[in-house]
């Protein structure tokens, strides 16, 4: 282990008294909070921030939540999170998004909650990827110096939203608070269920539909047929002829099921107004979807043939199961711009947490609303209102259940919105799934990464 260069030299100028302690290697600090038996609160994180007068690091307990308001009315700025890539050119030395709270070290003007002197012993990032600092309360104020001092976060107990067990066919009367409920009913801007993908819906239900149907409805939208042909063609499918048509895709290359689901998806998918940047924009939504798509899908595979959900469905669940951020940010463009803001600057608070800060509704509880309003299946509406908890009480739970073990797997690569990397033996075991079959998927999926990666790119285009 060893500091970055400024931090150490820094260190040894100020004659900082601290200790060091090792941790996993790429952990977050929730995570090391957990691995080291240490209070997250303990644990303080920096935010950089930047407006046109400048830059500036807050200082706030790892699992707090850095609130804009209160921000904004102590310092009278218009801060907005600084992007990783300049923020990492300000910390020098340190490794990959490594960085200590003694941000003054490296030049930072510093503003400070109250609770973080809070602790008796403070620890911090250490700016490594694999330690941490710890100071006593009294040599980390010391340090910190001429701080501001101020109540710019909230703490964990004050964001939780009770956790609602009721049944999926509640959800327009009870998950939706009322005035967003009221604001989606009757805004203009709420979609109809795109005609494109109502068509696509009937051949799901027609035993007698075909490849050529299914061609025939894909070819009435141009951009629609050249996205299925670029994946018929990816280097991911492995399919070393000439794809002429789009039934031979369908028929020799991908599949009647996938093209019907995937389509779907991107039918839906487009069918909202959404801006691409941002922790919850399209870019991010659409590599988020297909990655999990896709392992969903592999993990599907390998729970024996009479435990099986229907493949093409837990594929279109992984596709679709955060529509309620594309929803949020088509029905609430201001608001959903601050979600954005809050969700770069808050990475270790969970994201429905955030959400009912902000609106008052979570993206599983007004995408599910959303997709019972559209008559969608009820394994899709199970999906998209269950997929970030544990579920076994449903019917469609395998459905759920997959598409949260996709996204625990993901957040080992720092995608996706799940709270935890951890997976649950129990879900395991409902899904008649071996915790080695699904490291393999995992693992098959990382080889993969960048073909899929790319198609993502072009759906968000």
């Amino acid at each position: 282990m060893s500091l970055a260069g400024p931090l150490q030299q820094w260190l040894q100028n100020a004659k900082a008294e601290f200790d060091i302690v090792g941790h996993v290697p790429g952990a977050s600090l929730l995570e090391v909070a957990e691995q080291l038996a240490i209070a997250p609160d303990a644990i303080i994180r920096v935010v950089p921030l930047q407006d046109s007068h400048g830059h500036l690091a807050a200082l706030v307990p790892t699992n707090y939540l850095l609130d804009f308001e209160a921000l904004q009315a102590v310092t009278a700025r218009e801060l907005d999170v600084m992007p990783a890539a300049v923020a990492h050119s300000h910390f020098a030395g340190c490794s990959g998004d490594s960085r200590p709270a003694l941000a003054n070290a490296f030049g930072w003007k510093l503003i400070c909650d109250e609770a973080v002197f809070r602790p008796d012993r403070v620890y911090c990032d250490s700016g490594d990827g694999e330690s941490l600092l710890v100071f006593t309360r009294t040599e980390f104020r010391r340090l910190l110096g001429a701080v501001q001092v101020v109540h710019i976060a909230l703490p964990p107990d004050s964001l939780k939203g009770a956790v609602s067990d009721m049944a999926q066919q509640d959800v327009i009367t009870h998950f939706l608070p009322l005035r967003l409920k009221q604001r989606v009913e009757e805004t203009f801007d709420l979609p109809a269920m795109p005609e494109l993908a109502n068509d696509i819906m009937k051949l799901r239900v027609n035993s007698n539909a075909s490849a050529r149907d299914l061609a025939a409805i894909v070819m009435r939208d141009p951009s629609l047929s050249a996205q299925i042909m670029s994946w018929a063609n990816s280097p991911y499918y492995g399919f070393s002829g000439r794809i002429a048509s789009l039934e031979m895709a369908i028929m020799r290359v991908l599949g009647y099921e996938m093209v019907l689901n995937l389509s779907l998806g991107i039918v839906i998918g487009r069918s909202l107004s959404v801006p691409r940047e941002g922790p919850l924009g399209l870019k991010a939504f659409w590599q988020h979807s297909v990655l999990c798509a896709v392992l969903a899908e592999r993990l599907c595979q390998r729970i024996p043939a009479k435990f099986r959900p229907a493949r093409g469905m837990v594929y279109l669940g992984g596709l679709l199961h955060n529509f309620g951020h594309l929803l949020l940010g088509h029905v609430f463009p201001p608001q959903f711009f601050l979600l954005n803001r809050f969700v770069a600057a808050n990475p270790p608070v969970q994201i429905e947490a955030i959400e009912r800060h902000v609106l008052g509704v979570t993206h599983e509880e007004i995408g599910a609303w959303l997709m019972q309003a559209w008559h969608m299946p009820d394994e899709l509406i199970t999906v998209v209102r269950w997929h970030h908890q544990e579920e076994f009480a449903s019917p469609y739970a395998a459905y759920s259940n997959l598409v949260l073990l996709a996204n625990r797997y993901l957040k080992r690569l720092g995608i996706g919105d799940s709270a935890s990397s951890h997976v649950p033996a129990a879900v395991l075991a409902a899904l008649h799934l071996e915790a080695a079959e699904c490291e393999q998927e995992f693992e098959l999926l990382c080889e993969n990464r960048s073909e899929l990666e790319s198609m993502a790119r072009a759906l968000a285009a």
